[in-house]
Parts: C-alpha cells; structure tokens; sequence
C-alpha cells in the first residue's frame, strides 16, 4: 500500500461521523452538500456559498441575502434522485425571497409525488469567465471488488463520459487504483491525458484555468478518503462504496465543487490466506495421484493418466485411486486416499462434481496431499450448481484450519496444467487432437489462464510454442491468476508470462496488478489479456467514476502502468507472446527499425504502420557507410541497376538468398537500425521456400535462424502466403524466429514491443502509459 500521508485523527473522525449518520438514517446515498462538507474538511476545497433546508424549514431574507450574485440555485435533495438534471431537479432561479421561496414550495410538492424528499439546497450561482466544454474537471473514487478502490479523474460536466467513449484508454480519464497510487504518481498519470492538456493551456486557443498544486490537493484529498473509508474498516464503521465531484469549476485557478455525490457500500474482504509454498508442489510433483480413472474405458481420467505417463513422469512415483482394481495402464491402484502408502505432491480429481465436497474432506482428513487439481466442472459456474460450490469452499475452509493450512487447490473445472520441468500433463486432449510436442524443449514461456480452452488453442495455433507450464485456472476456488504469476514469476526457467482472464476474486485483481509489477521488476515479461468488457456505467443508477473507470478499463490502464504488455485482442496477445518468448535476450536500444522485402507493397505497408494507437516507430535513416554497404550488396548479386540502397529495401522477386543474407548483416550491423523485419513472399522462383526445399543449407529457413542467433538486435520476419508455405513458417518458429502473416501486423506488434522495452531499458516506463 501506498500512502504519502494521512488524515488526522479529527478529520476522519468527523468523516466516519458523517457516514455514521447515513446508516442512522437509513439510506446509502450522500447529500450533495454533505460531500462538499467532506472535500472542504479533507482538501481544504472550499464549495461555494450553500444551505440546506429540510421540507420544514424555508430560507430567510436575512440569509438569502448573504448569496453573493444576483442569482442562487435550488436543488431538489432525496436518496431517490441521483441524476437531478435529469429528473428536472435543479433550478437557477432570480436571488428575489419571494421568487425563491415560492419555487422551494414549487419544487418540493412537484418532487414529493414520486420521490421521498428530504429537503431543498440553495447553492450560490457560481459565474464563470468560460463556461462549457474543457473548463470543468471530474474526480470520483470507487469501491471495487477486485481492484479495491479505485481514482478516476477527466474533463466534468457532461463531456465526461462522452470523452471516455471516443477517445482511446488513457487519453481522456485518468485512472488507478488508489490503495498503491500516491498523489503525485497520479498528476503524472493526468498529464498524460487530453484533459490536463486543455486545463493547463497546452491546448491551442487555451489558458492555464487550475495550477498543479491545485490538482494534487485535489487529487490527495481523494486518495487518503479512498485509502481509508474505501475498505473494508470492520467494527469501525460503514465504508465508502463511491464519492465524487462533477463538476469542479474553476476561479482564479481554484476549485469550486458544483455537484457532488456518494454512497456507502459493504466493502470487500480479501481471500482467506493460503499456504502459497505448497504451489511448488503443483508445479514441479515428485509424486502424483489420480482419482476418477475408469479400468473399462477412456474417460476424462484416463486420458490425464496416460498424458501423466506419456511426459515421462516415473511410473513408480504415481497411483491411481480406484476401488477393486489392482492396476490400471499398469499404475498400481489403491483403494482410498487414505490408502495412498506415502504423502503425494500433487492428487488430481476427475470425478462428478457432486462428489467434490466429500473427496476433499477425505483429503484434508488424510493429510497424505499437499496440492490438487480439480477438474470437475459444474462448480458454481452453471446454474443449480451454486450450492456444491458453497460446499466445496467449506471443505477446503476446513484444511486451511490445519496447522499446515491444508493443501492448495486448482480449479474446479480446470482442464489441468502442463509441466515440462514436471514432465507431466494432466489435461485431458487426446494427441491425436493436439500433439503435446513432448520431445521439444520448454521455451521460457509460461500460460496460465481461466480458460483451458484459451490454453489449447495457443497451443494449436502457436504450435512451436512450447510452454514450460501452462495452468488452466477454472473457476479459481482456491489458487488464483495472482497466486500462479507470483510463483512462477519466482523461477529462473521462465521470462515471458501470458495471463488471460475473465475475471478476479475478490481483491485479486489488486493482487495481481502488484505481483505484474514484482515480476516485470526483475526483467521479466507479463502479457495480459482481460476478457470481459461490460461497462459497469450502463446502469442508471451508477455514477461517473464507474462508467469512466469501469473494472475492464481498471485493469487495462492499472495492468500497463504495473509494466504488462496488455493486448486488445486475442491475436495481439498471442503474436506478443511470441514476441517476448523469442526476443527477450535481445538487445533492445531505440526504435528504429530496418526493412528488407521482395514485395514492394510490404514496404509501402511497413511505412504506412509506423504509428499506432500504442506505439511509435521510425524507419531507420542510413549512414553513408551502411548505404555504401547495401550498394555493394546489390552490386554483387546484379540488382544495383533496379533497386535504390535506402531503408526501408525492396529487393524484387528477383532476390535470392545471398540478396537476403547480405542485406540482413548490413542493417543489422549498422548502429542506425534497433531492429530488423525481413518480408518474404515466398512464391518467386528465386528463393528455396518449397516444402521439398527448406531442409536445404542454402535456404532461408537455414540462413535467417542462423542470423537470429549471430544478432544481438531484435529480428522478425513476415511469410505473406497460404497453406503451401506453412512449412517454412514453421521451420523458422521451430528456430525461434517470430514470424507474421502480414507486414501491417508486425510492424504493429514489433512496434509496440520495442516501445516498451525501450522505455524499460531507459527507466522512463514509469508504470505510465506506453508511447502514444
């Protein structure tokens, strides 16, 4: 947790009281005028003159006439209207006593129809020099399930969520969570946006209209109420569930609330502890058993059996458990758990759902296993079986109470994991539906993901990826995405980890976003792919900050600032993946980038891509020298007369391999290029692609590895073609070369890969926004 300061015992005192006094009143929403009470007492934000009238009272003349202006503002006060402009609840009205005592009247009766009415706001009319768009700023915190509470601030008024909607993650709000963000961290996070732009005056035709001193006030205000009152605070009293201000004017570069709201919410615990160490045990077991083996046919069981057997997991280190059989694939059986002769490390279930609870107590009873995996689906996540999830947490409550706290669990409705430094793999895929590669080394890649189905798919598509593990998380019961990260992110066999998620237990997002930042610390890699995008703003009753910092752009914008790659799609993911597997050794220093194509339309496409909505990159400018160099090249092999010696080079189909080779050494020998893409539309007649032809030395399925693994510098390559050419794309990718289907696509992907790491290297990444 991050805190720069605190509030004195005296203000959150009177803070506590004002929201004690909700709860005494029966009713979760704040009073407009009791937020202005809470930003006046915490930022020392004065708001403008204001009186509240409950339906008994009514204004005096002598009070009235206090109201600087010669106009006030009436608003309707009820825990049932949120919107007032909507609900037709406000009025600026002439500063005339009867005028105005005669619209109070007016507004209470018409309102008193529909809505409980507890009283009537008379706020001072706040004249501004330029009222409308960009003079208004929005700031609200908001108690999240997953990520805690979280800071959003952007454009007020109306242009608020009109900005968030059309203009990019990051431009129009900022947003973070506010238990690990300091005030200052997130002024840097709103410089960053189009808002902070236009309120200090960068902006064309605009003035400075807030100073920064102002803004952190601001900002720190919020962030200590969140820190505070936007937790869980147990016997000390109600929390926060939301509080912001829309919008704030201005006046003479101070803040002036002119609306408020907030409400209180049950705030959400975190996950019971568990004994994190035993995870090890899941990843790399020394001994395995499984339950759920049928003798008579091949079911989901035996199928994980034979994958276990398969990996090369020793024989005598596994059991199967099953009543009235001897052994099964020639595993020995046992009767029970309890009859398991020694403690195993990792106990996988595939039985029926129903029977989860009762397996899991024999579990815990035995204390013969230190980790499970449960693949049983139908836990919590259909309809009717919510109860068996509810019994299955309890089982599992049961063995946290043992001294050791039990044993760890994966799943429910996991589809398993692979460990190829724990030579099993206990998912259950045929290898005739998908080849387990069990001869090909780990790449220093790990997945883990809720989805097995997700897992696979890479696994299919990506073929040569060739994890070291892959998790299957299922419904995350037990172990969460957090808990994974963090213990592989310990290990020194793994450098690039792919999360895919739908969704958090309560306060793992937050738990997350602090292990990404842990491993992306030490060098490592985190590529993060958030399913789910619902926009929490659509209900109507939902205020500003949830529909402008919503938990999917939460994470997205927290995720990135924590140091993930976080990609929009699940092709950016997987093509970043392969990115970060392949490139992490390399040296990464700048962002300019060297071409070399036969096809003239995939250097007109490179060029066109430079710029992205992540990312920016440069065709490398070349020095004399290396155009000198590129010119003897051409020279050599009869191509100077009909190719220019500039990047990015269009070689023509009338390239060969030697065109290839020579041109790829001089830019990636030239320090004017970072890093290098090699475009080969393999149907011209010059060049070796053929299936029949690859295996040749002089191919470039021989040579562009073998430059690969020469270079210290980043090198991608494209193979623009059909399902005839496959086997080269896959030779290079058996090499460890990433390849793209199109030149539009890794420019974009490598573009924003060198983005990132060079802002990594230069220490300037700052937990902050990637380069626009």
């Amino acid at each position: 947790m991050t805190v720069e300061d605190d509030l004195s015992g005296a203000e959150a005192h009177a803070v506590a009281q004002t929201l004690q006094r909700l709860v005494d009143e029966d009713r979760k929403q704040l009073f407009e005028h009791e937020v202005y009470s809470i930003v006046q007492l915490v930022g020392a934000i004065s708001p403008p003159r204001h009186v509240f009238l409950s339906t008994e009272e009514m204004i005096s003349e002598q009070e009235l006439a206090r109201f600087p202006g010669d106009r006030v503002v009436l608003k309707i006060v009820s825990p049932d209207i949120v919107h007032k402009t909507e609900a037709e609840g406000i009025a600026f009205i002439r500063k005339d006593y009867d005028t105005v005592r005669g619209e109070i009247v007016r507004m209470i009766e018409r309102h008193s129809r529909t809505a409980e009415v507890s009283g009537i706001l008379v706020v001072e009319c706040v004249e501004r020099n330029r009222p409308g768009f960009g003079n208004e700023l929005f700031v609200g915190i908001r108690a999240t399930r997953e990520f805690g509470p979280v800071i959003a601030a952007g454009l007020g008024g109306i242009d608020t969520e009109y900005l968030a909607d059309k203009m990019r993650p990051g431009l129009a709000v900022a947003k973070a969570p506010a238990m690990d963000t300091t005030a200052l961290e997130f002024l840097e996070l709103f410089r960053s946006t189009v808002a902070y732009e236009i309120l200090a005056g960068q902006a064309r035709g605009r003035q400075r209209i807030v100073s920064d001193g102002e803004l952190l006030r601001c900002f720190r205000a919020f962030l200590f109420l969140a820190q505070r009152f936007c937790v869980d605070r147990g016997d000390e009293g109600p929390s926060l569930g939301e509080l912001e201000v829309n919008p704030f004017a201005f006046q003479q570069q101070r803040l002036v609330p002119l609306d408020g709201r907030g409400r209180l919410a049950l705030a959400t615990r975190a996950l019971p502890t568990r004994p994190l160490n035993r995870i090890e045990a899941l990843l790399e077991p020394k001994s395995i058993a499984v339950l759920g083996v049928s003798a008579g046919s091949v079911n989901f069981g035996r199928i994980i059996l034979r994958n276990v057997l398969s990996s090369g997991f020793p024989r005598k280190q596994i059991s199967v458990i099953k009543e009235r059989e001897t052994k099964i694939d020639g595993v020995p059986c046992v009767a029970s758990i309890a009859d398991l002769p020694d403690t195993v490390d990792l106990l996988v279930i595939a039985a029926a759902a129903r029977e989860l609870p009762a397996i899991i107590d024999e579990v815990v009873r035995s204390e013969r296993v230190r980790a499970v995996i449960m693949i049983s689906g139908g836990v919590g996540e259909t309809e009717g079986s919510e109860e068996i999830a509810v019994d299955v947490r309890a089982a599992i409550a049961r063995g946290r109470q043992r001294p050791d706290g039990g044993p760890v669990f994966l799943g429910p409705n996991s589809l398993g994991a692979v460990s190829r430094p724990g030579f099993y793999d206990t998912m259950f895929i045929p290898a005739n539906r998908l080849d387990p590669r069990r001869s090909a080394p780990a790449r220093r890649v790990a997945l883990v993901s809720q989805s097995g189905a997700f897992i696979v798919s890479r696994m299919s598509s990506l073929e040569t990826l060739d994890p070291a593990f892959a998790i299957s998380l299922g419904n995350q019961i037990d172990l969460t995405a957090a808990d994974f990260v963090a213990a592989i992110g310990k290990r020194d066999d793994v450098d690039t980890i792919g999360v895919y998620t739908e969704g958090f237990n309560d306060l793992d997002g937050l738990a997350l976003l602090r292990t990404i930042a842990t491993v992306t610390e030490t060098g490592k890699h985190v590529v993060l792919y958030k399913a789910g995008r619902t926009v929490a703003g659509s209900d109507a009753a939902a205020g500003h900050t949830a529909a402008v910092a919503g938990d999917y752009d939460i994470c997205q914008a927290a995720a990135s600032q924590a140091g993930a790659l976080v990609a929009d799609t699940l092709k950016e993911f997987e093509q970043t993946l392969e990115l970060c597997t392949a490139l992490h050794a390399k040296d990464v220093r700048g962002i300019r980038i060297g071409a070399v194509s036969n096809a003239g339309f995939e250097i007109v496409a490179m060029a066109d891509a430079i710029q992205g909505q992540r990312y920016r990159v440069e065709m490398a400018t070349l020095s004399k020298p290396s155009t000198a160099k590129l010119l003897d090249v051409l020279e050599r092999n009869g191509l100077d007369r009909l190719v220019n010696g500039w990047n990015p080079l269009d070689i023509t189909p009338m390239a060969n391999e030697d065109v290839y080779e020579g041109a790829a050494r001089v830019l990636l020998e030239s320090d004017d290029v970072d890093a290098l893409i090699v475009g080969v539309i393999p149907l011209t007649a010059a060049l070796k692609t053929g299936a029949d032809e690859i295996a040749d030395v002089e191919s470039l399925a021989v040579r562009l590895p073998r430059i690969f693994r020469e270079t210290r510098k980043p090198l991608v390559v494209i193979v623009d073609s059909g399902p005839a050419y496959l086997p080269l794309v896959r030779a290079l990718r058996e090499a460890g070369v990433p390849v793209f289907p199109s030149a539009d696509q890794a420019i974009r992907s490598l573009g924003r890969y060198l983005c990132y790491r060079s802002a990594t290297v230069k220490g300037a990444l700052g937990r902050g926004p990637e380069p626009t």
